[in-house]
């Protein structure tokens, strides 16, 4: 058996309840409606001015990808230490039994979380071979995606493991 809706209220509230039940608890929901000849029912959802205010560009302090001076440390931080990572993992491979970083990095954001890691005095200790040279890493997400400028040891490896 059907009851008949019989005020306007009731028919917009029981049109707007499922949306309301599946919106989200934090979303703002708004409902208008306009009683004349046509009845208009409008549903805005999550357009709430405070959060929006908080959340998008009106903070003060955001750089060109929109993070903040806080963020931005954490991320160049895991860049850093992931290259340094990387290095010394490829210098291991290699042969070098040390890799000694003389200076901290210059890091540039290339995007929202890519960087590229330079260091200006990397030693990388071998038996009879210590070079000191200049390596770049690129860093996307937090895993290194190229390392550049590793040397090679002249007779094939730094430390021979037989030795």
């Amino acid at each position: 058996m059907r009851n008949r809706i019989k005020s306007l209220g009731a028919a917009v509230v029981a049109l707007a309840a499922p949306v309301l039940l599946a919106a989200p608890a934090a979303a703002d929901t708004r409902i208008e409606t306009r009683p004349g000849n046509e009845t208009t029912l409008i549903l805005a959802l999550g357009s709430g001015d405070y959060n929006d205010y908080h959340r998008r560009d009106y903070r003060r302090g955001l750089n060109a990808f929109g993070q903040t001076d806080r963020e931005l440390r954490a991320l160049i931080r895991g860049a850093s230490q992931a290259c340094r990572q990387a290095v010394r993992y490829e210098a291991r491979n290699l042969g070098y039994h040390d890799v000694d970083f003389d200076d901290e990095p210059y890091v540039e954001q290339i995007s929202r979380r890519g960087f590229l890691v330079d260091f200006d005095d990397v030693e990388f200790e071998g038996r009879r071979y210590a070079p000191e040279t200049r390596i770049t890493c690129e860093v996307r997400r937090g895993e290194v995606i190229s390392v550049e400028g590793i040397p090679r040891p002249p007779l094939g490896r730094a430390y021979p493991r037989g030795l």
